[in-house]
């Protein structure tokens, strides 16, 4: 498939349409996990892949992930899931304290910090996914529809909190969803797949 696309930064930017469009792919393609078989991706003007080869590699893109999923530590508690990738990067444990105690507050689930993730709900899982991202300052955040396993209440309370957060924080965001009235309510712009 040929596909060409540039994301301002800021952006909220949704990709749409049914499965099997290719809509996973793409965003697999920007966090650098799979390299397009042709053309290539820059971010911030510098070539990310090319021609079927990873040039910058996931970690060193700078971009949140939240997976459909959610890809949780279940070992580790909710301050142990968004400190790992803190650590990783060798941020001394001062700042790491103060960024994940600022991301738990504003995500509201600073109550949780010592529970394991199978103690908390659906939704509370979902705003942990989403600061464990957060918490890393990334440049942009990829979302792989991860409000598509709860219930509709669930659902609509949780984008209008993407909504907030992203207004707030002013991060750029790619999200993908077939459900259309996530796209009209998260996207600033909408980006519609189809099957090939």
């Amino acid at each position: 498939m040929d596909f060409s696309l540039s994301i301002e930064k800021g952006e909220s930017l949704v990709l749409f349409g049914p499965s099997g469009c290719g809509k996973t792919t793409l965003l697999r393609m920007l966090a650098g996990f799979v390299a397009p078989d042709a053309g290539s991706i820059l971010i911030q003007g510098k070539i990310a892949a090319r021609d079927g080869k990873i040039l910058i590699l996931p970690e060193a893109r700078n971009l949140g992930m939240v997976f459909q999923d959610l890809a949780l530590w279940p070992h580790l508690t909710i301050y142990g899931n968004l400190e790992f990738g803190l650590k990783a990067r060798g941020l001394p444990a001062v700042e790491r304290r103060r960024r994940i105690d600022e991301t738990l507050k504003l995500l509201k689930i600073d109550r949780y910090a010592a529970a394991k993730p199978h103690q908390l709900s659906g939704g509370e899982q979902q705003r942990v996914a989403l600061a464990r991202a957060l918490v890393m300052q990334p440049l942009g955040l990829l979302m792989d529809e991860p409000l598509s396993s709860l219930d509709e209440d669930l659902n609509l309370h949780l984008r209008g909190e993407i909504v907030r957060l992203r207004q707030a924080l002013k991060f750029t965001l790619v999200y993908v969803t077939h459900s259309r009235s996530e796209a009209e309510e998260i996207g600033t712009r909408i980006v519609i797949l189809k099957k090939p």
